[in-house]
Parts: C-alpha cells; structure tokens; sequence
C-alpha cells in the first residue's frame, strides 16, 4: 500500500498537489491528527525528483489551500500562512536531508527550530496569559452563556492552556516538521529497491552530545521554578527525548531484546499515561543519547 501510494504521488505533479491540498483541508474539518500529511507530499517529490519540483508542488498546493480556504470565507493572507506553516518545514528538512544523508541532523535542526520559535514567540509577544487570556474567559463566558452542560471556570481555563500557549505552538511545529519528513522518508524508502532504509535510519536517531547536554541542563533548570521561557524549553527537549527513546525501543525490538507486543505497549502506555510514559521515554532517549554521543562511537549528523 505505500509503495503503490508513494508511486502515484510521485508519478505526476498534479497529483501530488491535488493529494496535498485534500490532506491540508483535513485539520480545518477537525481531523487535526492528520496534520502531518500534507507537507509530507511535497518532501517525499523533494526527496524522490528534486528540491525543484517538491518547491513546485508546495507553491502550487499553496495556492489551492489558499483559494479553498477564501471561499470557506477566510482572508487570503491567512490561507497563504496556514499552506506555508504545514508545508514549508518538511520541505525544507527534505532538502536537508537529501545533502546530508543524515536523519539525525534534521531532527536536530528541527528540535533548534521549535526553541527559535518558542524563544521569538516569547519575546516578541511576552506572557501568553497577557496576550490571550482575555480571549479565553470571553469563550468560557459565551459558552457559559449558551447553557452548555460543563462549569467552566474561566480562570482555571486560562491557567491551564493558555500559561504554556507558546510551548504547544512551537511542539506542534516541530512534530509536524519532523512527522511529516519521516513519512515522506518512509514512503521513499518504499520506493527503492531494497525497502526498509527508512527503518534503520529512524533507529540510529540521537540529538548529539552538545544537545543531549543543553537538554540536560534545562531539565536541571526547570526543577526550581525557572522563568516560564525556560520551563517551556526543558519540555520542548524532553519531547525531543521522547522520539530518541521511540528510537532506542525499535532498535532494541530490530536486536531481540524487545518483542513487537512490548513495543505497541510503549505505544499504548504513552497515549493513555502521556506525562509519566514521556518522562520515562525522554530517560531512556536521554541515556541512550549519551552512551551513543560519546567519540569512541561513530557519528551520525552533529555532536
């Protein structure tokens, strides 16, 4: 099934921006758990037919979001932002990757990324409780208003979601980049003559020595109340952490040491008990971060 998807995305441009327009229209009906297709597309063209004709297909796949979403009754400006926010990091991670040959190196940058954006959100717009908390008590007062069966207390809402607003803006940023460069990936290792290259690349993913310790540190930080800038930095790391432990589970379960059954169990576990199975995978990622970073072991993307 992917092979013969991959195929068909990659055999004509048309029908690659006709599959990313329909997948990027998914979040806007809800189905927000897709979001990660559609800037997959124009990486896997990137990868599969050069940085040329994946830039074609992400503008031309701009331009039919965009015009969808104008007659859905939304301004243009903001059809254009949203194609480029879903479509522009995958496609700028693919190119990096078809250079360097290095999975590792683009989940680095992608991680320094979402610390950009987590850092420029944080001082160009200051304290997300400031900047929309009066947004937040006017819905939790309309939906008051309109008798829905829930209490809300707006301030309990607003402490809840909006004090880490930033942090999910620049998480989602970055999982949707690095999802969405790992399916285009995926889908072009199904396309080679010998599939599964995808796999041990995905394996052999660590952050490196300097990040592995910049992680570290911030974790260290956010134990005694640090500024919010920083707590929201040392949970965009352990995130990070999170997909390097994924990694490490798949490389024990590709050795023996791991059953398939155990594997979907870490799954499950970390969907159903997200906080407590992301700390324990973060630990695991951390370790093996730092038993693979060290000189003696052979590298692969940055220190």
């Amino acid at each position: 099934m992917g092979k013969r998807f991959a195929s068909w995305l990659t055999g004509a441009p048309g029908r690659a921006v006709f599959a990313t327009g329909v997948f990027g229209l998914l979040p806007l009906l809800g189905l927000g758990i897709f979001a990660f297709l559609p800037g997959a597309v124009p990486a896997l063209v990137a990868l599969q037919r050069g940085t040329r004709a994946g830039l074609q297909v992400a503008l031309a796949a701009s331009a039919l979001l965009a015009a969808a979403m104008w007659f859905g009754g939304r301004p243009l400006p903001v059809g254009l932002t949203y194609a480029a926010w879903l479509l522009a990091p995958p496609l700028l991670l693919a190119v990096l990757l078809a250079r360097t040959q290095s999975l590792s190196l683009c989940l680095q940058v992608t991680v320094l990324a979402g610390a950009a954006v987590l850092v420029l959100l944080h001082a160009s717009l200051g304290d997300p409780l400031q900047f929309s908390a009066a947004f937040v008590r006017d819905l939790a007062a309309e939906m008051q208003g309109r008798r829905w069966p829930v209490e809300f207390d707006a301030d309990a809402l607003v402490t809840m979601f909006v004090r880490s607003l930033w942090f999910w803006i620049a998480l989602l940023t970055m999982l949707l980049g690095a999802l969405s460069l790992f399916l285009a990936r995926w889908w072009q290792s199904q396309l080679a003559a010998a599939p599964g290259g995808f796999g041990e690349e995905f394996r052999a993913l660590r952050l490196g020595r300097v990040l592995g310790l910049v992680a570290a540190v911030l974790m260290v930080a956010a134990l005694f109340s640090p500024p919010q800038l920083v707590d929201d930095l040392a949970k965009l790391f352990v995130c990070a952490l999170v997909v390097v432990g994924l990694a490490a589970a798949h490389r024990a379960k590709a050795a023996g040491r791991l059953s398939g059954a155990s594997l979907w169990v870490i799954y499950l576990v970390l969907v159903l008990l997200t906080p407590i199975a992301a700390l324990a995978l973060a630990g695991w990622g951390f370790a093996d971060n730092w038993l693979r970073s060290r000189p003696d072991v052979g590298r692969q993307g940055v220190a």
